[in-house]
């Protein structure tokens, strides 16, 4: 067993691997509970494992269990700073048809739609992850107003529009794409009085 080979793997790879990965670097997966036992490695979901000295990314996790799977609303406001109240539970966009994940809230969208505003950002833990934009995470909560209480609802549009870093003509853009355009032009109206 290449134990070398494996620690240059996990420390080119955010220190997680797959089993199908370790295969690949020419390790039977049967010396797979000899790493766990050495303390190498520690398995954190089926068949993925991290360096067993690293801190779990419940984010990077997430995302390396479930492809096409992008953090959105409250929990994409938070990471986007626009939002100071931790969402309670993880949300996520995935394509329609997608099967649920526990404990997580789940939305869905068409696939043509599911790479629309995507940006990659460092999780709290330091690993890279996709969330969506915030020009795409407002016109996902002007479609879906009941998924926030007015308070938030109004904080994240104040702080949006606040902020040095949106992009109206993105937002624009993207209201045309999701249906909005007519929210969000009564909105700019009245924030902007």
């Amino acid at each position: 067993m290449n134990l070398e080979t494996l620690k240059r793997f996990l420390k080119n790879s955010n220190g997680y691997v797959t089993t199908k990965e370790i295969e690949h670097l020419g390790i039977s997966k049967t010396k797979i509970p000899q790493l766990i036992k050495a303390k190498v490695l520690r398995k954190v979901s089926y068949g993925i494992y991290i360096d067993n000295d690293l801190v779990e990314d419940e984010y990077f996790l997430l995302q390396k269990r479930f492809i096409n799977t992008i953090f959105s609303y409250n929990t994409a406001f938070h990471l986007l700073n626009l939002s100071e109240r931790p969402p309670y539970e993880l949300d996520v966009t995935r394509i329609s048809g997608s099967s649920n994940i526990k404990n997580i809230n789940c939305h869905y969208v068409k696939k043509s739609k599911i790479n629309i505003g995507v940006i990659e950002i460092m999780s709290p833990y330091g690993n890279p992850i996709k969330i969506y934009n915030a020009e795409r995470c407002i016109c996902d909560m002007l479609k879906n107003p009941n998924e926030y209480d007015i308070e938030l609802y109004n904080k994240i549009l104040n702080n949006y529009f606040k902020s040095d870093e949106k992009d109206l003509i993105k937002l624009d853009e993207y209201a045309k794409i999701f249906n909005v355009y007519e929210k969000l032009t009564t909105i700019i109206e009245v924030l902007m009085k």
